[in-house]
């Protein structure tokens, strides 16, 4: 795995793992209120997936299906999947899909998510994340949270967490997107993404990411002799 990747997907733990409090607030007024309050929410559960991480790891990796269930209590409130979806597609791909096509690629892509984060989990090696800027724009409907992750290993990196506002009215938050050195996870995979769905249909781009999720999931589950649920009971292709 290359550097890019190491550091994306350990982000992506991180984000991925943290709890549905991350997103919600009460309503975020524009202006430097609205990043004070994301400040607030991001820094103390960023710190709480460090220290759950670090103690944690062995666990998790012997045991995924309490990985699993950690992931669950954050990641479907966290992570707005269906907007991930729509910008690796983009819009015109995605607009013209049926709502059974729409709804299994957003489950999709919200499964290859979960794999990365069990993918990032391999990988972690100590590293703490630590919220050191948040940008809000004027609008209070976007913004970046900007995390560093500190290791004894590498230098300290920074990386982005793109944010998306998407229920103003209970100033809920979730991410969508993940920066490093100006290269976000959409941008390097919705190349490959969109050239599918021109030459083979959407259809096979779905399948495709099916069946990566369905092998990996399946590896790791005899690895560690794991059964009975998620994400060792997946339904048969």
């Amino acid at each position: 795995m290359n550097h890019a990747n190491l550091v994306s997907k350990c982000l992506l733990v991180a984000v991925l793992c943290f709890g549905a409090r991350v997103g919600v607030a009460e309503q975020q007024p524009p202006g430097d209120t609205a990043k004070k309050q994301v400040v607030q929410q991001f820094t103390p559960l960023f710190v709480e997936v460090s220290e759950q991480l670090s103690e944690s790891k062995q666990r998790y990796l012997s045991d995924p299906m309490a990985y699993q269930e950690f992931i669950d209590r954050s990641l479907r409130p966290l992570w707005d999947a269906s907007s991930t979806a729509r910008a690796l597609v983009g819009r015109q791909h995605f607009e013209v899909l049926t709502v059974p096509q729409q709804g299994a690629l957003v489950e999709a892509v919200r499964d290859t998510l979960m794999r990365y984060a069990f993918e990032g989990l391999e990988n972690y090696s100590g590293q703490q994340f630590r919220v050191v800027d948040v940008v809000i724009n004027p609008k209070a409907s976007m913004g970046w949270v900007q995390v560093q992750m500190e290791s004894t290993l590498i230098p300290d990196i920074v990386l982005d967490v793109l944010i998306k506002q998407t229920d103003r009215e209970k100033g809920k938050w979730q991410a969508v997107d993940v920066r490093f050195k100006g290269i976000t996870y959409v941008s390097v995979k919705k190349h490959k993404f969109r050239e599918t769905i021109e030459e083979q249909g959407i259809e096979t781009l779905i399948t495709d990411l099916k069946s990566k999720n369905r092998e990996y999931f399946a590896d790791i589950c005899t690895q560690t002799q794991s059964s009975g649920r998620a994400p060792c009971a997946l339904s048969p292709e």
